[in-house]
């Protein structure tokens, strides 16, 4: 009896593996709930250690009742556990958060360096918690992609399978921090996997739903902000909307084009990486004791701002609203620069929010002063520029225009959100398309745009390529007989082997053309003689990709495939034509057009 149900049951199991949709929609609970519980770990570590500092959850609650060493020692100590933490866990190289997972995606076929489950989780824990001014997303994102991969990894899964379950880990750590269900499912696809097909969809759907079940039964279900109704008061405001989408547009440019020359600067006044987190740290406080409200992530100055109540009081100073936001957003920007550049944990999601609400709250304020019968109060500009600046610096406008609603619940304001929204993605791509997720990438020649592409790539074995056959001539054939089967052949190239019959060198016409014409060499000249045996080849187990790669290096119209088990075993030759027709059935086939446009 036991044997037959472990029979029935491998016999079950291996035709869940066979039916590879419901295969991974089946996976998909487990990392949906595992992941779940781990961004809400990463949340509440967040929160224990800010409380550890301020007394309270967030350092935004206790603006104003701090004492002044605490802004110093904090980010400083943490600064020095996040340098410790950094060189003993990182190579020089390695990425980490979001962009850690997209170059893991694209270089190490989904496989996610496990050290991030220590230096996103622990090291995002001390570092927001301890004042830098960075989000939660990066950490979480590299946590559930992490988990995923490693449950991936242990199940055996293809790189296809792998990415897909990775989306599902991704989408569900978003979904679970931000009670945000369809911006978790977005953000996975449009900004982690470029790819919107059904079987890649529906398990990540169901992933983001059993973590936002989680989130919503640990910590209610209510929007993260509770602001008023704000409406599209005349049709004309529209244009002021897309008016501050373009400044919002600039400010994501300004933030992402600060970031690489802030980590040279940092870098070469810091050599020891050990010491920099620690030295930005000092910094970070010293700007905090100025202007408080810059510290960690934020979210009560964003609420403040979005409910338009606003206490503008730095160092005991009450200044004018307008310029008390201006303040706030330089010294934000500046803070977030230097937290990310100086290697804290953390991502840019977070900060790119309180920006753009700064820069909603300053712009909606004197719009609304100067023309308040044909406005909306300031609040409803900082919505909508919260969502338009964090557009651009993600390069993810779809996936931000459902997060800022989902986050707020605010429907009224649509409009202007999306309109708002689009403008500040196309403005910041005329300064670049990277986003914060993908400078550094850039900067280190990472292509992100056809991961996806790489992936069906790697899929697709040369075995599946057709290939032609090659004629063969011993290494003791005379040169004439090399011209006779040469020619009778037309197959461009010919294979010399010994008398094992195993490959010595391949003859092509470029080999043959200084004997084509002295007829004293036909009997003189051997094969062995005039083939070329630094020969290119790629074995039968190898990928299309691999394949693209090698044609991509060298001006060959052909290569030989040798056999796995041996590489002087010639199988047969793989024209460049075959290769290349062989990748454009497959973009086909995925539906996939080729414009790196729409994969930023």
């Amino acid at each position: 009896m036991p044997s037959r149900f472990t029979q029935l049951s491998k016999n079950a199991l291996a035709w869940l593996k066979s039916q590879d949709m419901l295969y991974l929609s089946v996976l998909a609970i487990g990392i949906g709930v595992i992941s779940a519980y781990a961004a809400l770990l990463l949340r509440y570590g967040i929160e224990w250690v800010s409380s550890l500092w301020t007394g309270e959850g967030a350092w935004d609650k206790t603006i104003g009742d701090l004492h002044w060493y605490i802004y110093l020692l904090a980010p400083t100590l943490a600064g020095l556990l996040i340098g410790l933490i950094n060189t003993r866990l990182l190579k020089k190289g390695d990425f980490r958060g979001v962009a850690g997972v997209l170059a893991d995606l694209v270089d190490r076929r989904g496989r996610i360096n496990r050290k991030q489950m220590v230096t996103e989780t622990i090291g995002g824990a001390i570092s927001i918690g301890s004042g830098a001014s960075l989000g939660r997303e990066g950490p979480t994102v590299a946590l559930g992609a992490v988990i995923s991969s490693q449950i991936g990894i242990w199940l055996g899964l293809t790189e296809q399978q792998m990415r897909t379950l990775i989306g599902c880990g991704v989408a569900a750590g978003i979904a679970a921090s931000f009670n945000t269900p369809i911006a978790g499912v977005l953000f996975a696809t449009e900004v982690i996997l470029a790819d919107y097909g059904m079987s890649t969809l529906s398990p990540i759907v169901i992933s983001s739903v059993m973590a936002t079940v989680i989130s919503r039964y640990e910590l209610g279900n209510f929007p993260a902000f509770m602001i008023p109704e704000y409406h599209l008061v005349s049709t004309w405001e529209i244009w002021v909307y897309v008016v501050i989408g373009v400044f919002c547009g600039l400010i994501a440019s300004a933030l992402i084009k600060s970031l690489a020359p802030m980590r040279a600067l940092i870098t070469h006044y810091i050599p020891d990486s050990r010491f920099r987190p620690a030295i930005a740290g000092a910094a970070i406080g010293t700007m905090g004791l100025f202007v408080p409200q810059i510290m960690s992530i934020g979210y009560g100055t964003v609420g403040s701002v979005l409910l338009e109540q606003i206490n503008p009081v730095l160092l005991g100073f009450a200044l004018p609203i307008s310029i008390f936001l201006a303040v706030i957003l330089f010294s934000k920007l500046l803070v977030t620069v230097i937290s990310f550049s100086a290697g804290f944990p953390g991502g840019l999601l977070g900060p790119s929010l309180f920006l753009g609400a700064m820069v909603g709250g300053l712009f909606g304020g004197i719009i609304h002063d100067i023309s308040p019968a044909f406005t909306e109060s300031s609040g409803a500009y900082a919505l909508v520029a919260s969502g338009a600046l964090t557009a651009a610096a993600l390069q993810a406008p779809i996936t931000i225009i459902i997060m800022v609603f989902e986050l707020t619940s605010a429907y009224h304001i649509m409009l202007p959100l999306m309109a708002a929204c689009i403008v500040a993605t196309l403005i910041k791509r005329v300064f670049g398309e990277e986003s914060v997720f993908t400078e550094a990438l850039v900067e280190s020649g990472i292509e992100t745009g056809w991961g996806l592409e790489r992936s069906w790539m790697r899929a697709v074995s040369v075995k599946q390529i057709p290939w032609k056959a090659i004629p063969s001539i011993s290494e003791h054939a005379r040169l004439e007989e090399v011209k006779q089967i040469y020619i009778s052949s037309g197959k461009g190239c010919v294979q010399v082997v010994d008398d094992d019959g195993l490959m010595v060198g391949i003859i092509t016409f470029h080999d043959l053309q200084e004997c084509l014409l002295d007829a004293a060499l036909d009997q003189v000249v051997v094969a062995a003689e005039i083939a070329n045996k630094k020969v290119l080849t790629i074995s039968e187990d190898d990928s299309l990709l691999n394949a693209i790669t090698l044609l991509d290096r060298v001006e060959f119209e052909q290569m030989p495939v040798v056999a796995a088990d041996n590489p002087r075993k010639v199988l047969g030759v793989l024209s460049r034509n075959a290769v290349f027709s062989k990748y454009h059935k497959l973009i086909v086939k995925h539906g996939e057009k080729l414009d790196d446009q729409s994969r930023v």
